[in-house]
């Protein structure tokens, strides 16, 4: 079952590091950051651990999205294209 958040729940979550952020960042967004992901990746692969580090980032570094006021699939399609350019 998907764990969907609005995204200033989500937000929260995330900044609180609740578990059920984790969930709801994965199960909304992975499959969109993905196919952005596989326009700069090599392979499959290297698409899927891209998008593992690019989620690692998110959760990780979350308190840089609240200092830019973005919109968060915006940031995050940021952080995804950075690693994909990275390898």
């Amino acid at each position: 079952m998907k764990t969907v958040l609005s995204e200033k729940e989500l937000i929260s979550a995330i900044t609180s590091r609740d578990p059920v952020g984790a969930a709801a960042l994965y199960d909304q967004y992975a499959t969109r950051l993905f196919k952005v992901i596989c326009c700069s990746a090599r392979s499959k692969e290297a698409a899927e651990a891209i998008l593992e580090k690019t989620l690692s980032t998110v959760w990780h570094n979350f308190n840089d999205f609240q200092r830019q006021e973005k919109h968060l699939l915006l940031w995050m399609v940021g952080i995804a294209l950075n690693h994909a350019r990275q390898g």
